[in-house]
């Protein structure tokens, strides 16, 4: 079966130092350091729960055989709920253009649902002119409807922000109607937002029981909540549940819930996952 790198991430990426990378255990959305984040400019009011409106998928499966059917899987839930893949060949776009996944997205494409191909920038530590590389590969391998940024610092550190600004800036270039995610996978300050330098932020990416106590910013509340997302890892069905519920009032539209663990938790959709897309579709 055909990997990707799984990157394990580190406090020290977030200070500059370089990161490892080991291969061969998929792609990454990994654990953050939040904690201080979490804490950083207070925290929304509480509010009675509401759904999450949509479900942002990293999908970092082949798409042959099993995993071939869980791709059709995803493009039969995007007719029934809003739905975005997280495209991730190989740790990004890969060099050439694989058959399977031009039929995967395809599939979810005609479904109603978009598909965004993952760029990672070692917190804007990576060559600016290697995320453009990815991006334009992208465009000319796949028909994708914007990009999920990854490894996004998460201060307002003039540099990063500039760095982010700048790919923002880019791929709104090639076309407005590309989508960009960015993934701090923990609270950002609201520049990030205001800016911006993403459509959508993933401001929480971590286990559940660190899910539980996780509150969002207090300026997210001046936002809708479609600017934002949570993806969630070694949950419960129970806990997907209670989760799901409670998503809009922790500020998401968007939620991935599963109940698989590191070292990757985007290797295959979680045993629930008709649950869950069913969850979020009793929101609409």
């Amino acid at each position: 079966m055909k990997t990707t790198h799984w990157k394990e991430p580190a406090a020290a990426v977030q200070a500059g130092r370089k990161q490892d990378r080991t291969p061969g255990r998929g792609s990454r959305l990994a654990r953050r350091v939040c904690a201080a984040f979490a804490l950083m400019g207070g925290a929304l009011a509480a509010a009675p729960h509401a759904n999450a409106e949509g479900l942002l998928v990293p999908a970092y499966i082949y798409p042959s055989g099993r995993g071939a059917t869980q791709w059709n899987t995803l493009a039969a839930n995007a007719s029934a709920v809003p739905t975005t893949v997280i495209l991730n060949p190989d740790s990004g776009p890969g060099t050439t253009q694989d058959p399977n996944y031009v039929a995967a997205v395809a599939k979810v494409r005609a479904a109603g649902g978009k598909v965004i191909g993952y760029v990672y920038t070692s917190y804007g530590q990576r060559p600016l002119s290697d995320v453009v590389q990815d991006i334009n590969a992208y465009q000319a391998l796949y028909q994708v409807d914007g990009f999920f940024i990854d490894e996004m610092t998460a201060d307002g550190t003039t540099a990063n922000v500039q760095f982010y600004q700048s790919v923002y800036n880019y791929i709104k270039g090639l076309s407005a109607n590309y989508t960009v995610t960015g993934n701090p996978g923990t609270n950002v300050p609201e520049i990030y937002a205001s800016l911006p330098v993403a459509d959508q932020i993933v401001v929480f990416e971590d286990n559940a029981r660190h899910y539980a106590s996780y509150a969002p910013q207090a300026w997210q509340a001046s936002y809708p909540t479609s600017r934002f997302a949570h993806i969630v890892y070694a949950a419960s069905a129970t806990q997907m549940q209670n989760f799901v519920q409670h998503a809009s009032s922790k500020g998401a539209g968007s939620v991935y819930i599963t109940s698989k663990t590191l070292p990757n938790p985007y290797g295959a959709l979680p045993s629930y996952w008709s649950q869950e897309v069913a969850a979020v579709a009793a929101a609409k």
